[in-house]
C-alpha cells in the first residue's frame, strides 16, 4: 500500500470504528438475544428468523434462506456480482453444555447454550452488514455473510459446499473471526499455513459381564476396563508421541449402569482425538484401536472402536494472511496483530472451505477467564463494536 492508500485506509478504518461504537446498544441486544435462545445445530429456526430479519431491513442486501440447508441465512451486499465475492462464515449453532454463568440474560434452556462465543459471532458480524450497508457503494467486489448451521460435529461446511455454495455465490475468498478466551485480550491472532488442528470424534463400545457391586468378582466390569483404557491411551500421547507434533486425546463422556451399585454391562465412552500433523492423528487412530482391542482382550470384554467427523486441518491462504496484516496492521498497529507461534489445537469445520478456495481464519483474543466450553464461559461485550468494524474494514480493503 502507498502512502496516501494507508492514509485512506487508516481514516476509513477510525470512520468505521465510530459507527460501530454507534450501533453498540443494537449489537449487545442481538448477542443477549442469540445468547438467551440458542438452538443446536440443523434446528436453529428462531435463530436464523433472527438473523434474517435484520438483514432484510438493510438497504442494499439481498437476503437467501434455506440455501444447502433448511437454516442457512445468506447475504449479500455491493459491487458487481458478476465479479468474485469475499464471504465471511459465521456459525449460528450452540451446544449441549449447561450455562453456570448466572447472566440475566442466560440460557433459557438448561441443556444448551452459546458457550463457545457463536453468539458473539453472529452479533458482530450483523454489526458488519450494517456498517457495510452504508458503504455499499464503495465495495470493490460483492460481499457475502454466510450464516452457517451446524458447525458443531455435524458438518455444517461441507454440506453446504456440496450444495454448490461457492459456485452459486461466486466466492474467491472465504474469511472467518473467531472468538478465543485464553489469548490476550483485544488482539488478532493468525498465521500463514496449518492453524488448527486435525480433529475427530472417538467412541469406544465396552461389553462384558456385568453384576451387582458386592461381588466384581462374578463380573469383568467393563467401567474398570474404562478407567484403564483411559490411563493407557494418555501414556500412548506422551510416551510414543513425539511432543512437537502436537497432539491430544479428551474424554468428556461417559455412560455406564444407572444405579450406584451395579456393574454395567456396557460402557461407552466419546472423546476428541487431535493432532496437528497428520501422520500423527493417522498413526493414533490404529493405535488407540489397537490398544483398546488388546486391554479387552486380557479382560474378557468385547469392545468397538469408531471414529467420525474427522475435520482436516485449516490451512490459511499465505497471500491472504500477508494482505490482512498489511491492511489490517495500518488500522490497528503491528502490537495488536500477532502470528501464532504454533496452530491451535481446535477443530473446525472452516477448514472444508479452506480446501478449495483461499481462506483464512482469524482469532480474537478477549483474555477471559474461563475457556470455550466452560459452564461459565462469557465474552466480554466491549469487543463487539471492533468486532464488526473490524470485518467491514476488510471488506472495503482486501
Amino acid at each position: 500500500m502507498s502512502i496516501r492508500d494507508i492514509e485512506t485506509a487508516i481514516e476509513t478504518g477510525m470512520k468505521l470504528l465510530s459507527e460501530a461504537e454507534g450501533m453498540s446498544n443494537d449489537i449487545v441486544e442481538w448477542r443477549r438475544t442469540f445468547h438467551q435462545f440458542p438452538e443446536i445445530g440443523l434446528e436453529e429456526r428462531v435463530t436464523a428468523s433472527k438473523i434474517e430479519g435484520i438483514l432484510s431491513s438493510l438497504p442494499g442486501m439481498e437476503v437467501f434462506k434455506g440455501f444447502g440447508l433448511p437454516t442457512c441465512v445468506i447475504g449479500r451486499i455491493g459491487g458487481d456480482i458478476s465479479r468474485e465475492a469475499l464471504a465471511f462464515r459465521i456459525e449460528i449453532d450452540a451446544v449441549e453444555v449447561h450455562e453456570d454463568t448466572g447472566l440475566p440474560f442466560s440460557s433459557y434452556d438448561s441443556r444448551i447454550s452459546h458457550v463457545q462465543g457463536h453468539d458473539a459471532h453472529m452479533a458482530s458480524m450483523l454489526g458488519a452488514a450494517v456498517i457495510l450497508s452504508d458503504h455499499r457503494t464503495s465495495l470493490k467486489r460483492p460481499v457475502v455473510f454466510i450464516f452457517q448451521p451446524a458447525e458443531e460435529g455435524k458438518g455444517g461446511a461441507q454440506l453446504l459446499i456440496e450444495a454448490g455454495l461457492i459456485e452459486e455465490f461466486n466466492i474467491e475468498k472465504m474469511l472467518c473471526v473467531h472468538w478465543v478466551p485464553h489469548l490476550p485480550y483485544g488482539q488478532i491472532f493468525t498465521n500463514r499455513g496449518p492453524v488448527t488442528a486435525f480433529s475427530s470424534k472417538l467412541h469406544i463400545g465396552l461389553t462384558g459381564q456385568g453384576g451387582h457391586g458386592s461381588t466384581p468378582y462374578l463380573t469383568s466390569d467393563p467401567l474398570y476396563l474404562s478407567a484403564q483404557v483411559q490411563i493407557t491411551l494418555q501414556s500412548v500421547i506422551t510416551r510414543e508421541v513425539d511432543p512437537q507434533k502436537g497432539a491430544v486425546l479428551s474424554f468428556g463422556r461417559i455412560e455406564a449402569a444407572e444405579v450406584y451399585n451395579v456393574i454395567a454391562e456396557e460402557v461407552h465412552l466419546w472423546g476428541t482425538l487431535r493432532s496437528t500433523d497428520r501422520n500423527t492423528h493417522d498413526f493414533l487412530k490404529h493405535r488407540v484401536e489397537e490398544v483398546v482391542k488388546a486391554l479387552a482382550h486380557l479382560t474378557h470384554i468385547g469392545a468397538s472402536v469408531e471414529y467420525t467427523l474427522d475435520y482436516g486441518q485449516v490451512v490459511n491462504n499465505d497471500t491472504l494472511v500477508s494482505d490482512i496484516f498489511q491492511i489490517g496492521t495500518a488500522l490497528i498497529g503491528s502490537d495488536a496483530m500477532e502470528l501464532l507461534t504454533n496452530p491451535l489445537l481446535v477443530g473446525e469445520d472452516f477448514s472444508f472451505y479452506a480446501e478449495q478456495i483461499p481462506s483464512c481464519i482469524m482469532f480474537l483474543g478477549t483474555g477471559m477467564d474461563y475457556g470455550l466450553y466452560h459452564a461459565r464461559y462469557d465474552i466480554p461485550e466491549n469487543l463487539l463494536p471492533f468486532a464488526s468494524a473490524w470485518a467491514a474494514y476488510l471488506a472495503l480493503f482486501l
